[in-house]
């Protein structure tokens, strides 16, 4: 019987171009892959023993070397201490920076906004008597009614409604 068919290239374009399709990036130098190893020594050897190559190649070992240099005495150098902010007015000024920053400035503004909307006073009921229990139900206004029943009476053409109430209600 006849072996099957262990790999198979079925959906690896797509999964290979995943990503999309990408161009490569530009290079610097000509890449030295597969290039021949006895010809890369030679190479070497010539740029080192040519009196140019190798003022190059020592200078470029000294720049090196200085910025490694640097780089060690950034790191071991003690950090500086933050000047602190004063302590009294400091929930202010954390606040106006939390309001200026530029991801989270907006969600500050938005809570502040929205806090300052719902700690607005509300309009008091009329006085009741403290002994009566609370009414279920909303008692409307005397001005509220009178247009709902104009309202009504128009819209049902019935001029008389509409007439009384302008008579004993007037604008």
């Amino acid at each position: 019987m006849a072996k099957s068919k262990n790999h198979t290239t079925h959906n690896q374009s797509r999964k290979w171009h995943g990503n999309g399709i990408k161009k490569p990036g530009s290079q610097r130098y000509e890449s030295l892959k597969g290039v021949d190893l006895k010809f890369l020594r030679n190479m070497h050897f010539a740029k080192k023993h040519n009196k140019k190559g190798l003022k190059r190649i020592q200078a470029n070992n000294a720049k090196a070397m200085s910025a490694h240099a640097k780089a060690i005495k950034a790191l071991a150098k003690p950090k500086e201490l933050k000047p602190k902010m004063p302590k009294g007015d400091s929930r202010k000024l954390d606040r106006l920076a939390l309001l200026a920053h530029l991801k989270h400035g907006k969600r500050a503004r938005a809570y502040m906004a929205r806090d300052h909307r719902l700690s607005r006073p509300k309009a008091k009921a009329p006085n009741q008597d403290p002994d009566l229990p609370p009414l279920p139900f909303q008692i409307p206004s005397q001005a509220h009614l009178s247009q709902r029943v104009l309202l009504t009476a128009r819209l049902k053409g019935d001029r008389r409604a509409a007439s009384f109430h302008d008579q004993y209600f007037p604008v």
